[in-house]
């Protein structure tokens, strides 16, 4: 379920049209739709450290194998699968002021794309149990974000119309309803509540909270004194 709110703060101008010689009465129009989202990315891997860079490959390549086959075991496709980030970097310590080797870091990240919000943290819990030692990030999303946006850009012309009334009416001039011009003012976004993750719990627990997409438009109205 979703809910629709408009956003209160009010930014316009007065200013003459030169070509048609009428005042003008510009007003921002803001809304908003709040709803649940439908879709989760999650980046999980595992990093290894060994002193040679084939120990370092074998071990982390051992377990990111494990980790994958756990996750399609729950029913996840392999095409929801995609590796993110791959990267071998040598390891230094500094004793007395000298870079001394110590060996290779493997970093293996995948991406892994769920319709089904709800299995985030089964996810993360069969990944760990595998050896996954890092999730850099949980993302919420929608699949289809246009819609959301659709109906927060109506809220935002209808914010405009009332905006423009309310200012009409208080100056004591007749508003022309209809729109000299509208502008599209860029806004879109997804704004996601914090996620919660806690490893003592049976499952790791996984808010995905709700996303606020934003829509604002730009309206100029003539008027008549």
């Amino acid at each position: 379920m979703y809910r629709n709110s408009y956003n209160t703060p009010m930014s316009y101008g007065q200013e003459r049209n030169v070509n048609h010689q009428q005042p003008l009465l510009k007003v921002i129009g803001e809304g908003s739709v709040t709803a649940a989202p439908d879709r989760v990315q999650i980046l999980l891997g595992a990093i290894t450290e060994e002193a040679t860079v084939q120990s370092a490959q074998q071990e982390n390549a051992t377990i990111i194998s494990a980790v994958i086959e756990a996750i399609t075991g729950l029913g996840v496709p392999q095409e929801s699968i995609q590796t993110s980030t791959y990267r071998i970097d040598p390891q230094y310590d500094f004793i007395e002021g000298e870079q001394v080797f110590r060996g290779y870091r493997v970093a293996h990240i995948l991406q892994i794309t769920l319709d089904q919000v709800e299995q985030s943290g089964a996810i993360i819990d069969a990944a760990v149990q595998q050896g996954a030692n890092t999730v850099p990030s949980i993302t919420f999303t929608f699949q289809d974000p246009s819609t959301f946006y659709q109906e927060a850009l109506v809220e935002a012309i209808e914010n405009a119309n009332q905006k423009a009334t309310i200012m009409s009416n208080t100056i004591g001039v007749s508003l022309n309803p209809i729109p000299l011009r509208v502008t599209e003012i860029n806004k879109q976004a997804a704004v996601p509540y914090p996620t919660v993750l806690s490893a003592q719990a049976a499952v790791t627990p996984i808010q995905e909270g709700e996303l606020t997409i934003t829509a604002a438009v730009e309206v100029e109205f003539t008027y008549f004194p």
